[in-house]
């Protein structure tokens, strides 16, 4: 099939559930006017900006086209995959973004959280090995097993000392502050690569990655807790296509990506039209 057929990741069922932890009422007393800087604030923002004045973490999305000068704002980081940037400001500076010309809507960085698999802790987990459930062998037959293939982990980190991961990983990153490392303090992103990419050595070959002749980027934007930022996994998006990824695995929890948080989904559209298979979460939650 080549890279732009490489399909046994997605049969995989490598999935990603991604979004903002918040629940707002869009009406919010006391904190904005109405009109139009209040349309250009998402409602768990309004949320947060009440009764207080801490700096809160934003992205702020800039109209098409426009390169806004942000000058006495913190920013954290600039974005190129979006027409964006990760910004700390107060409550006064975010009602002053939301009144320019040149921004178009303002997002809480929230937090994000990896996706326990279904069954884990309610007494019905069970071994499955996903090559087998999905056939994966007749690929293989075919000469299809992935290799040539570059896929991104964008999760909590890679055990690269794995026996089933010895060799594959041919990058890495980390932009998880305040744990300065590309390890998987979790072990969910080499649960992942494992599905994807895993040699089988551990098991006498019998839980192989769907991918065993995949090559993988490590790119860590989950901490030891199992959560993470928006803006990290946008930055970690961004590398990964830098870097020569040709699939992106997002194996992340929460409700909806396209729902909850624009700002990641506005990106994974952007890679996909930069031509890479972007493989989401539907359902680790049952």
């Amino acid at each position: 099939m080549g890279k732009s057929g490489f399909m046994p990741l997605h049969a995989a069922g490598l999935i990603l559930i991604v979004a903002v932890i918040a629940g707002a009422s869009w009406m919010t007393q006391g904190i904005l006017d109405g009109g139009q800087e209040e349309m250009k604030i998402e409602p768990a923002l309004i949320e947060r900006m009440v009764g207080g004045d801490e700096e809160i973490p934003v992205i702020a999305i800039f109209q098409e086209g426009a390169l806004p000068v942000l000058d006495g704002l913190r920013v954290d980081r600039p974005f190129h995959l979006i027409d964006g940037a990760a910004i700390t400001a107060s409550p006064e500076e975010i009602r002053e973004l939301a009144q320019r010309q040149d921004i178009k809507r303002v997002y809480l960085d929230g937090i994000v959280h990896v996706a326990a698999p279904f069954g884990q802790g309610d007494g019905k987990s069970r071994l499955v090995c996903p090559s087998i459930a999905v056939n994966a062998d007749r690929l293989w037959a075919e000469g299809l097993d992935g290799s040539g293939v570059i896929v991104a982990v964008i999760d909590s980190g890679i055990d690269k000392n794995h026996p089933d991961l010895t060799g594959k990983v041919v990058g890495e990153v980390n932009f998880v502050k305040g744990e300065e490392t590309t390890r998987d303090l979790l072990g969910h992103g080499t649960l992942c690569a494992g599905i994807i990419a895993g040699s089988g050595a551990a098991s006498g070959g019998k839980y192989r990655g769907v991918a065993p002749g995949a090559t993988l980027l490590n790119v860590r934007v989950i901490d030891s807790t199992g959560n993470g930022k928006p803006s990290d996994i946008i930055a970690g998006i961004e590398w990964a296509l830098d870097n020569g990824a040709d699939v992106l695995s997002l194996s992340l929890g929460g409700t909806s990506l396209g729902e909850t948080n624009p700002p990641v989904t506005m990106a994974a559209d952007n890679a996909m039209d930069s031509g890479v298979i972007v493989c989401v979460s539907a359902g680790n939650n049952g």
